[in-house]
């Protein structure tokens, strides 16, 4: 990257031999699609790895909010419109999780009891 890009933070990456930002339909056709095709990944788009960052968010178990601002969406309704498919399959095992994590709760508050001496025992007046 050094080599390649201006120190500048809001530096272009992919530019025009003259420093230009590159067109879609230039970038496409002398580096995407080659790219695609010597990946063995033909035909996919673009705008598919947009999709794939989202799917492997969620994936991974981020929240909706966390997906929408990640992902640039307008809204966390708009992430839910969109993607509700991939959060579909998980409340296949929300009982056990639930239960779970009653569970942890419900033992973490256990306190080990100590017995205190007998001059500690008088209720006060």
């Amino acid at each position: 990257m050094a080599e390649y890009v201006h120190a500048d933070p809001d530096a272009l990456v992919f530019t025009t031999t003259e420093g230009t930002p590159r067109r879609r339909t230039g970038f496409r056709r002398s580096w995407w699609l080659p790219a695609v095709e010597t990946a063995g990944l033909a035909p996919l788009k673009f705008h598919e790895l947009r999709h794939t960052y989202v799917s492997l968010l969620i994936d991974a178990g981020a929240n909706l909010k966390q997906v929408s601002t990640w992902a640039g969406h307008s809204s966390a309704a708009f992430t839910a419109d969109r993607y509700q498919h991939l959060w579909d399959d998980r409340d296949d095992d929300l009982p056990e999780q639930l239960d779970a994590l009653l569970e942890a709760r419900r033992t973490s508050r256990r306190a080990p009891v100590a017995e205190l001496d007998a001059s500690r025992r008088e209720m006060p007046q």
